[in-house]
């Protein structure tokens, strides 16, 4: 999932979006949770997973990113990865832990995780270096942020049927042209400041009216976090 409508994030207002590479091709977006775990979408696992955090323009690093190596890789147990085109991406979580430990800096510092999960039409934003076109994609140099609303359960059921758990949480805006994309799977969900959401699924294209993007949210598994990292 990507980045439609959005704009170019302000340099250091990002500084819990990570980037997860394979052999240095971005893969997916994470959220920073600790110094030490990050979390992400479990359809972006790959072998090999590299995460960068405090990067701004990928084309032109200033020495404020840090690159670490995701050393253990924990799939939430309900991920099932092997219903071929992922018709339910149910549980679609993971927690990497990663070496050497990231240094907290301006650019580089944790979400903070929910007491309680966004209410209906809660104002939020979403980030990541996906794709700003689709259903052709081009990928920007620079992390896109735009601003989505939280759609209701029901209304969103109405969308998409029964492939929307109670576990998932739906924002866009009604009149489309604003969405998650291809690229920005595993980002956060920001809402008040807090991590809500990851990027998980939607419909292609992105940003279509009446198509709300899917995340995971956070606030029900913070149990299967905890448990995974301790208390942070």
């Amino acid at each position: 999932e990507r980045i439609v409508g959005g704009s170019e994030c302000p340099r250091g207002a990002h500084p819990g979006l990570v980037l997860l590479l394979h052999f240095d091709q971005r893969q997916c977006g994470g959220a920073l949770l600790s110094t030490q775990w990050v979390l992400s979408a479990a359809h972006c696992r790959t072998s090999h997973i590299q995460v960068l955090a405090g990067a701004h323009n990928l084309a032109a690093l200033t020495g404020q990113e840090q690159f670490a190596a995701a050393v253990d890789v924990v799939v939430h147990p309900g991920f099932d990865a092997t219903n071929g085109d992922n018709s339910s991406y149910a549980d679609d979580l993971m927690l990497l832990r990663v070496e050497p430990p990231f240094t907290i800096t301006p650019y580089v510092q944790p979400l903070a995780l929910p007491s309680s999960p966004p209410a209906t039409s809660t104002n939020c934003t979403v980030m990541g270096w996906g794709t700003t076109t689709s259903p052709q994609e081009s990928y920007p140099d620079t992390p896109q942020c735009v601003n989505v609303t939280v759609v209701g359960h029901q209304t969103c059921r109405r969308v998409y049927g029964s492939r929307v758990t109670q576990d998932m949480l739906c924002a866009g805006v009604a009149a489309g042209g604003k969405d998650s994309c291809q690229g920005d799977s595993g980002g956060p969900l920001i809402c008040n400041g807090v991590l809500q959401g990851i990027v998980s699924w939607g419909d292609h294209p992105c940003g279509q009216v009446g198509k709300p993007g899917v995340y995971s949210q956070v606030y029900n598994y913070l149990p299967w976090i905890r448990e995974t990292i301790g208390d942070i």
